[in-house]
């Protein structure tokens, strides 16, 4: 190991995934490329003229003679270089000035204890203040969270994604817990695992065991949807998790710590046969007791039938069509009902939102005020559409509880909503957690009313709440069955419920008004897969891809000369993130499409982002919020407030901060989110193009689809089923013929393990 100088001229690269990072710099007078690992990378501070003590050996690389080291340090004045490079627009000039009229030793102690004083120095004010201030906590916290994590083999850019989740108190809150790393996406339990083994944590300890069955029982519920697991597949899965070649867990072990943590009431064991963490089994144990008591025939009826019949017919009147007998059926169900819950399910084309639309009416109408009615649906897209669908006020159901940050909500059990009408629109995409807190919420006297399609992929997180319920005996529900097809040359609902059947549609090949297959295949592949070697079948597979994915780019030019509002009506979807044809490259060229050109734009780990641009939010996580009102600056905003934005919501960049390095993101509502540059890929990213499941609950007048041989695994009917119908006047299904027959008959037969669809 050898130690040099190295004074920075620049820095060559940076790569964005492990922070390894080229600097071109001067040491003892001589120019030298050193290559390794740099936390001072991470802040976007600006290296060139930074003087840094390596540690490290040389090699000889096909770039010529370079110094790979593995330690670094500052020699540059620390204090300097993070009021000159780091804090924005202070610049080398003023930091030099703070320097030499404070010195060192007092301008720390003034950063630590008094900043304000500062406020005396000519141009420092109260805006370059909080820069300061600001960025000399962060520069810190996320100094001391390098030197405890990078040891262990957390990158760079996992090490932002820890800073964005834990803040300040990171450090701490590892040391406590290492496990509590397990929460951020992309570092697993093995990672977690070393550092607490690193930390001192025995092998065999308990507490490591505990912290594994709670991460397996959470990670089902997060992964697979499920809410408990059976012993044996626990037990196997701890087995696989916490032994290696040489140790071992006595699996007797287990069983005592799910005993102990039974007794501690941090699990359920359910009859012996169902492990469950006790917030997963409260939650269910609630709706199964909330949805029996309101499907009980204990109030008296809301209307006659006399009324309802009047209603029915004076609405074919106005709406100059016949409702359906089935249709008829379920407005008198609910009209002369004596129950407080219903639950109207239906495939794409069933006219389930016309329906819903008539209830309300007529509910509106005859039984209470039309503001004394709500309606709420999980995404902001969704309950746009709800609103614009059925002309009554709808909000997201974070947004009807008053989400107030960290877990509380201002409507709950002690204050429950007002209205004596609530319809939970795409029901099917409320996962148990926010489905109880819903229902925490709902009046016993209140009609409440879910609407949702069985077909569509389960929700994102634990739980299958309306695909459980819908299946009760004692549930008032009304299943829709007849498809309403528009013209003999529109086919997507028609074809749509063929897929959801696991069937091939007949005559795909034909182009209709609003379904189009461009078949792009491989001529003659299986003949080719006998007779060529595998990496002559790769280059054949991979040219073929970009031809689809050429095709799909076509497509997109083609929206941005014919629609009106082409980056929010035409939407790529497709079941990968990787790859030639997955959301991560897909999304870079679409933007260059959508987007070329824009006033103010900015790069964070590989990742630009311009004025304009769609992005979607990637966790479930309490972010600065306002009321946007359309014109105005976001910047401007005073009155910030946490709320809860979730995993999936979809918006538009509309101003970027680059001084403060701050973005702004208007979402349906219309609501304003604030976020930092540290937050790009991490917690936001480009959404041009998107996985179907994050799409879920959303709409598009146009949706391209790219169908490739390569996602044989990915590729079944509920998520062709949920993506086709995401779209509103066409479907573009691009790829070949083996890909599009796999998604439409591989029928999904994957079951959840919850506990309400247990019950009888």
């Amino acid at each position: 190991m050898e130690t040099i100088k190295l004074k920075i001229k620049r820095v060559s690269y940076v790569n964005p995934d492990n922070g390894y990072v080229v600097l071109k710099g001067e040491s003892q007078r001589r120019l030298v490329t050193a290559v390794g690992t740099l936390p001072e990378a991470l802040d976007g501070g600006k290296l060139a003229g930074t003087e840094f003590e390596l540690a490290g050996v040389w090699e000889m690389s096909k770039f010529g003679r370079q110094f790979a080291f593995s330690k670094a340090r500052i020699i540059t004045n620390e204090l300097f270089y993070f009021l000159a490079k780091v804090v924005k627009g202070l610049g080398d000039k003023l930091a030099g000035k703070l320097l030499e009229h404070y010195g060192e030793k007092e301008l720390t102690a003034i950063l630590e204890k008094n900043p304000e004083k500062l406020l005396e120095f000519k141009g420092i004010k109260e805006k370059k203040l909080k820069q300061i201030t600001t960025s000399w906590a962060k520069q810190k916290n996320l100094r001391d969270l390098s030197e405890f994590l990078l040891p262990h083999g957390i990158t760079p850019n996992l090490l932002i994604r820890i800073f964005n989740a834990f803040g300040d108190e990171a450090v701490k809150k590892i040391r406590l817990n290492p496990y509590s790393l397990t929460e951020i996406r992309g570092v697993g339990f093995k990672t977690a695992d070393e550092i607490a083994r690193k930390l001192g944590l025995d092998f065999a300890s308990r507490y490591r065991v505990e912290a594994a069955i709670h991460h397996l029982l959470l990670e089902a519920g997060d992964q697979n949807g499920h809410t408990y697991m059976v012993p044996e597949t626990l037990y196997l899965q701890l087995s696989e998790l916490l032994d290696n070649e040489t140790e071992k867990v006595d699996p007797a072990t287990f069983e005592l710590v799910v005993r102990e943590m039974q007794a501690a009431e941090k699990l359920v064991v359910d009859q012996g046969r169902r492990i469950a963490l006790k917030a997963f089994y409260y939650m269910e144990s609630f709706l199964d007791t909330f949805f029996r008591s309101r499907s009980q025939e204990k109030f008296p009826p809301l209307l006659t039938a006399d009324t309802v019949e009047k209603f029915i017919d004076q609405q074919q009147q106005q709406l100059n069509f016949t409702l359906a007998p089935q249709q008829r059926r379920t407005l008198t169900m609910i009209g002369t009902g004596k129950r407080r819950l219903y639950a109207l399910s239906g495939y794409a084309g069933t006219g389930k939102s016309t329906l819903a639309r008539i209830i309300l009416n007529l509910l509106g109408e005859n039984y209470c005020e039309r503001k004394e009615i709500t309606c709420c649906a999980f995404t902001g897209m969704a309950a746009a559409r709800v609103r614009k669908l059925s002309g009554f006020q709808a909000y997201t159901i974070h947004s009807l509880l008053k989400y107030q940050g960290n877990n509380r909500f201002e409507f709950n059990r002690d204050k429950p909503l007002p209205y004596k009408v609530i319809l939970l629109d795409e029901a099917g995409m409320v996962n148990t957690q926010i489905f109880y807190r819903l229902a925490q919420a709902i009046r016993p006297e209140t009609i409440f009313i879910m609407v949702g399609d069985p077909a569509q992929l389960p929700p994102i997180g634990a739980g299958n709440v309306f695909a459980d319920i819908i299946t009760r005996p004692y549930l008032a529900h009304v299943s829709l069955t007849r498809i309403f097809r528009q013209s003999q040359d529109s086919v997507l609902v028609y074809f749509a419920n063929i897929i959801r059947k696991g069937e091939m549609p007949p005559d795909y090949e034909q182009s209709y008004q609003d379904f189009i297959f461009m078949r792009e295949d491989i001529p003659n592949y299986f003949q080719l897969k006998k007779e060529l070697p595998e990496k002559e079948l790769r280059e054949i597979r991979g040219m073929c891809n970009d031809r689809i994915r050429q095709l799909i780019l076509e497509l997109a030019a083609k929206a941005v000369t014919r629609l009106k509002f082409p980056t929010w009506d035409f939407q790529v979807l497709t079941p990968v993130r990787r790859g030639p044809l997955g959301t991560e490259l897909l999304n870079h060229q679409l933007q260059n499409v959508f987007n070329p050109e824009s006033p103010c734009q900015t790069e964070r780990f590989g990742t630009i982002f311009k004025v304009d641009d769609k992005v979607v939010h990637l966790q479930n996580k309490d972010m600065d919020c306002a009321r946007y009102q359309p014109g105005a600056s976001p910047r401007h905003i005073g009155n910030w407030r946490h709320q809860r934005i979730f995993n999936g919501f979809v918006g538009i960049i509309k101003d970027i901060d680059l001084e403060n390095e701050l973005f702004y993101v208007i979402y349906p509502g219309p609501l304003v989110v604030r976020y930092n540059f540290d937050h790009i890929r991490d917690i936001i990213d480009l959404a041009y193009c998107l996985t179907v499941h994050k799409a879920q609950g959303s709409q598009y007048k146009y949706v391209a689809i790219p169908l490739s041989n390569s996602h044989f695994m990915m590729l079944n009917n509920k998520w062709f089923y949920t993506a086709i119908t995401r779209a509103e006047k066409k479907v573009y299904l691009v790829g070949q013929t083996f890909a599009l027959k796999r998604g439409c008959t591989n029928v999904d037969t994957t079951i959840r393990n919850t506990f309400l669809a247990l019950q009888e």
